[in-house]
């Protein structure tokens, strides 16, 4: 899914593949934003490395119900 697709997903009624679709932007915009701060000096190496675990811990603890994010660590 792309965010070209989500007018004929949402006509569709396929609001949960919207959700996860969502969801996953979340993360990589979360993701994003950690090494935004680490280049700016705001969160330190060890800062940036223990949030980037907890994200991928996030994720194998959800792994069952949560999918769509398990190709954000490479686990599909």
């Amino acid at each position: 899914m792309t965010g070209a697709d989500v007018e004929q997903f949402c006509r569709d009624g396929r609001i949960r593949e919207i959700a996860d679709y969502c969801e996953t932007d979340v993360v990589n915009i979360y993701r994003v934003w950690l090494r935004y701060e680490l280049f700016r000096g705001r969160l330190t190496d060890a800062g940036f490395r223990a949030s980037e675990d907890k994200v991928v811990e996030f994720i194998k603890a959800h792994g069952n119900t949560k999918r769509h994010l398990a190709g954000l660590i490479g686990l599909t």
